[in-house]
């Protein structure tokens, strides 16, 4: 068993978890692999099999892994996407957040969990991920979201419109604080923070929430996620912010901004007892009301 660890940064509190993909990787004649950023704190809090190997920044786990790993919150959660791409490499995720809501596995069933995965006792959940048209000309690098793409705007500027368009077609101009567009999987995210509706993760479609807009009849949006949406901000300020997660960068007025559903998913491990509408009760208190107690 091929394993990958993806964390933001090297915490003494994974150390339990580490030590169980180590001896996983011992027990199956596996290999681990790291990102190239924790190389000096694993290597010297480890005594870690030859073959180790410590990815180089930029490069991807397609071919080389059968599990990523990742240890942290929901955001480090997110950001696998990007290393995992279109190689479709389950992931997993161990929760040292605050929420938990996407990484639902707590430290101490990670080891049981890690074994049952070996066992092929688990399920994979896939989850829409979009891109951007020209994104490395925007960002530098192609970087993909699988909760949402926004755009919204800057901190000092007042309302913005935001022109949108949707498979080429004028949709509407959002006269707002910007607008969201969300997966099934950010639809509990910033969307839902902004009055959008959940979605459950197997839904083909995508919404479309404005952030605090200026007319009351406008309300979110959903639409297919074979929809190709274009946003054009436009306001009295030169400036606005375009998110892709947590990925931010300053557009100008004008700019075009493409979304579209990339062609791969990301696959969440789940295991058999796992619900999406357990979650959502348990970790947004869904539902909640005296009277069911």
């Amino acid at each position: 068993m091929r394993i990958c660890v993806f964390s933001r940064s090297y915490s003494p509190d994974f150390n339990d978890e580490i030590q169980a993909v180590l001896d996983v990787v011992l027990q199956t004649g596996g290999q681990a692999i790291f990102c190239g950023h924790l190389q000096a704190q694993i290597s010297s809090a480890f005594s870690l099999p030859p073959n180790t190997r410590f990815l180089t920044e930029g490069e991807t786990v397609g071919g080389i892994a059968d599990l990523v790993v990742s240890m942290g919150g929901d955001g480090t959660l997110l950001e696998t996407v990007n290393l995992i791409r279109e190689s479709e490499v389950p992931v997993m995720g161990v929760h040292f957040g605050r929420l938990g809501f996407l990484s639902n596995i707590r430290k101490d069933e990670f080891r049981k969990a890690l074994n049952e995965f070996i066992k092929g006792n688990y399920t994979l959940s896939a989850r829409t991920v979009l891109e951007i048209d020209d994104c490395e000309s925007l960002f530098g690098k192609k970087i993909f979201a699988l909760n949402e793409v926004s755009v919204h705007k800057s901190s000092a500027s007042s309302m913005i419109s935001i022109n949108t368009w949707i498979n080429g077609s004028f949709m509407n101009s959002y006269w707002s604080d910007g607008i969201i567009l969300a997966t099934p999987t950010g639809s509990t995210a910033y969307s839902l923070s902004c009055g959008g509706p959940i979605l459950v993760p197997e839904a083909e479609n995508l919404i479309l929430t404005p952030i605090a807009p200026h007319n009351l009849s406008v309300r979110p949006l959903v639409i297919s996620d074979k929809d190709v949406i274009t946003f054009v901000p436009d306001g009295r300020t030169e400036d606005f912010i375009l998110s892709i997660d947590s990925s931010q960068i300053v557009i100008g007025r004008g700019q075009k901004v493409t979304i579209r559903k990339a062609p791969f998913t990301l696959n969440f491990v789940r295991r058999p007892a796992d619900s999406f509408f357990g979650v959502i009760r348990e970790k947004l208190m869904w539902g909640e009301d005296m009277r069911n107690k």
